[in-house]
């Protein structure tokens, strides 16, 4: 286990490591031991504990334990809870013919953070986003400011307004010479920081340009790949516990779950994004005329855009197909109709992150005792969405969740597997 450090140059910046065994802030040396702190037997009671001076008070302070075992996330926690108070009493920022003063890039930040995750932020604007995407617009911003902490920047008080193109190209190098990113992992750097700038500009009214809409970003056009059913029947098949085994990083881990052949099933039977696969319930089930069945779903990713809320108006209904309707009996449908309980088993009431997490990361190493063929686990919803469309013409759209054909022509349908279906096509009979 790695011990928990404050980097040397932020050693000052209210951020202190506390272990919760002794109760005391960890330094060099143990204090229950009295050797050296590497020798600390309770490392894994060791947190990053915020603190913050209250202003016009001598000694006054406000303190917070995280969770999290990575610094840099515990940079952008401290600018959370430093604004968190702020918005509780002191040291609110001041609006002036609608331009925000001392409008910080850290301050911005945890701003809008706190809105993709509902906290601190009037209701209207919230925008509710998942766990997944919180996560990594964290990770992003984190790793633009260590550029400018990195490049002798005080990011305590940089103004987004002396931000210009070349604070931009350093994270460039950064992305591109330092983490050696590829040309995905760094798109989705430039987009979640352009997605950012938006938000500044038009709900926070700062006049600024949007320095990352101005990059031109290279987006590798991927063949749209299905799995075939040999394929799947097979993956199946090699989903068990001995083949499970495989490395995680530097350890050796087991990926099987005992309900991740469901999970496989339900993906493929129902065309669902990994969030709302987990999410499925027996009483989504619903009874549209006698002998006639759909699961009804929240869009969850329109309804998040539109209302910033995983409810809301927007739902989608699946077809309750002859391979799905098999499925659900498999999995106990007489037993457990209409009741407020989970499709897919959750082992010890799992969060759904973890769910998703364990979903992916099994998929991933399961199709590779399968065949070489790059398939990833949203392939599953591809090879859906394609089989319904050959099927149903443009009327697949409405089970989908999608409302423009070109979203559906670009990202999900399979040109090869369509054009495969016009074998027997005769353009002059």
């Amino acid at each position: 286990m790695s011990l928990l450090k404050v980097p040397k140059n932020y050693k000052r910046c209210g951020i202190k490591v506390k272990c919760l065994k002794c109760k005391f802030q960890v330094s060099d040396i143990c204090k229950l031991k009295g050797t050296g702190i590497g020798t600390c037997e309770h490392q894994d009671k060791h947190r990053y504990n915020l603190i913050v001076h209250i202003p016009n008070t001598k000694t006054s302070r406000k303190m917070k334990l995280l969770k999290t075992k990575d610094f840099n996330t515990a940079l952008i926690e401290l600018a959370n809870f430093k604004q968190e108070l702020k918005k509780n009493g002191y040291q609110k920022l001041k609006v002036s013919n609608g331009e925000l003063i001392k409008a910080t890039i850290v301050t911005l930040v945890a701003e809008y953070l706190d809105m993709i995750s509902g906290k601190n932020t009037p209701k209207h604007l919230i925008r509710i986003r998942s766990k997944g995407h919180i996560e990594e617009s964290t990770r992003v911003f984190s790793r633009f400011i260590i550029t400018l902490k990195n490049n002798g920047y005080n990011i305590e008080i940089l103004d987004l307004k002396n931000i210009k193109d070349k604070e931009v190209e350093l994270f460039h190098d950064y992305l591109k010479d330092g983490l050696q990113l590829g040309n995905r992992a760094y798109n989705k750097h430039f987009v979640i920081m352009k997605t950012f700038y938006n938000w500044v500009i038009d709900v926070k009214g700062y006049r600024v340009p949007n320095l990352f809409a101005r990059a031109e970003l290279t987006f590798d056009k991927r063949e749209k790949t299905i799995i075939a059913k040999s394929e799947f029947i097979k993956l199946l098949k090699e989903t068990n516990y001995e083949n499970g085994w495989g490395k995680q990083g530097k350890e050796n881990k087991n990926f099987f779950k005992p309900w991740l052949v469901n999970a496989f099933r339900l993906a493929l039977e129902t065309g669902t994004r990994t969030e709302e696969l987990v999410s499925l319930k027996w009483n989504d089930i619903e009874k549209v005329q006698k002998g006639v069945e759909v699961l009804r779903i929240n869009n969850l990713k329109v309804n998040r855009i539109q209302s910033g809320t995983d409810g809301g108006k927007y739902v989608r209904h699946i077809p309750m197909t002859k391979g799905l309707k098999k499925l659900l009996n498999d999995l106990g449908l007489k037993d457990n109709e209409g009741r407020d309980n989970y499709i897919l088993d959750r082992e010890d009431r799992a969060e759904t992150q973890y769910m998703m997490t364990s979903i992916s990361r099994g998929f991933s190493h399961f199709i590779k005792l399968v065949t070489d063929r790059k398939i990833e686990f949203k392939d599953l919803r591809k090879t859906y969405i394609t089989m319904l469309t050959i099927q149903l013409g443009e009327k697949a759209k409405l089970f989908t969740g999608h409302t423009n054909d070109e979203v559906l022509k670009s990202h999900y349908l399979s040109s090869a597997h369509l054009a495969g279906n016009l074998n027997d096509f005769e353009l002059f009979k």
